[in-house]
């Protein structure tokens, strides 16, 4: 039998070509892959807000120790590390405006005295923007 004359048999089994049933089960486990990945970056994003938020508390805390050096007391709010009262010797801001917000857009909190004998504490309440709860953010 010569190649060139194949049954018509045979012929159709060589034929290349996916059926409707092989591209939806192609494109299922795309979409879950797909799922997957983003469920995963999602967590590596939030990850990453808490991270950004502790390096932010330190850069805040490093500003609160300059202006009390500077001003001989501990600033009344973040504010006025942005912008200095007109009652301070040093009126320069120690931080820029953006710098007082945490990675969710909310203000950082800063108590003054702190807690358990602490000059102050700052802290974010964290990605349900609820101060007081598991997830608030701190240096610690």
């Amino acid at each position: 039998m010569n190649i060139h004359t194949l049954p018509r048999r045979a012929s159709r089994g060589l034929r290349s070509a996916f059926t409707l049933m092989e591209m939806i089960l192609v494109l299922a486990i795309i979409a879950i892959l797909i799922a997957i990945g983003a469920a995963t970056l999602g967590d590596f994003d939030e990850q990453a807000k808490i991270t950004a938020a502790r390096a932010q508390i330190g850069t805040i805390s490093t500003s609160i120790k300059m202006y009390k050096v500077n001003n001989r007391n501990l600033p009344p709010n973040l504010d006025a590390l942005v912008k200095p009262p007109a009652n301070v010797p040093v009126k320069k801001p120690f931080i820029e405006a953006n710098g007082i917000m945490d990675p969710w857009d909310n203000k950082y909190i800063y108590k003054s005295p702190g807690k358990e004998g602490r000059a102050y504490d700052i802290f974010s309440a964290g990605p349900d923007k609820r101060e007081g709860t598991d997830d608030d953010v701190t240096q610690d």
